[in-house]
């Protein structure tokens, strides 16, 4: 493909596919990684189509951050949930920021990309359901179970 069409993309998905990848490593440095390499692989992609893109660099990044989280590397390291945050001002905002974190973490991974991707990024179930590989309303089913189970763990984590 084009470099400049991957510029192009990478300008204008890169955030989107560092975020989704998150969801999965719980790691900033580790979904960029995977981001990265998602960029990469499109530059060796022959064929495809603007509508296309998006959805295959956040599946192909989510792939590779499963690869991660798999290694026997990742199981030498912390979990996000248990490593001590460092704030230098303990602001009820940023407390509140951590709990929903920790919420978002604790769910199952089938949950966490649909849900980051409705309500983050604001798109339709139809398109979620392209990007994760699963039918229409299946992908419904778990955005809404998934909702459900954050309103559940966040509570936990208030209190």
């Amino acid at each position: 493909m084009e470099r400049t069409i991957v510029a192009k993309a990478y300008d204008r998905y890169a955030q989107t596919v560092v975020r989704a990848a998150w969801h999965y490593t719980g790691n900033e440095q580790a979904a960029q990684d995977c981001a990265q390499e998602a960029f990469l692989k499109l530059l060796q992609h022959e064929d495809m189509t603007d509508e296309h893109i998006l959805p295959w660099l956040i599946r192909t990044a989510v792939n590779a951050a499963k690869d991660i989280t798999k290694s026997a590397a990742n199981n030498m390291t912390v979990p996000l949930e248990n490593a001590e945050y460092k704030v230098s001002e303990n602001s009820e905002q940023q407390m509140c920021e951590r709990a929903a974190m920790r919420a978002i973490l604790s769910l199952d991974e089938q949950y966490r990309l649909p849900l980051y991707l409705h309500i983050a990024e604001e798109r339709t179930i139809r398109e979620i359901s392209k990007i994760i590989g699963r039918n229409f309303n299946t992908t419904a089913s778990l955005i809404r179970r998934g909702k459900k189970l954050l309103q559940k763990a966040y509570r936990k984590e208030e209190l």
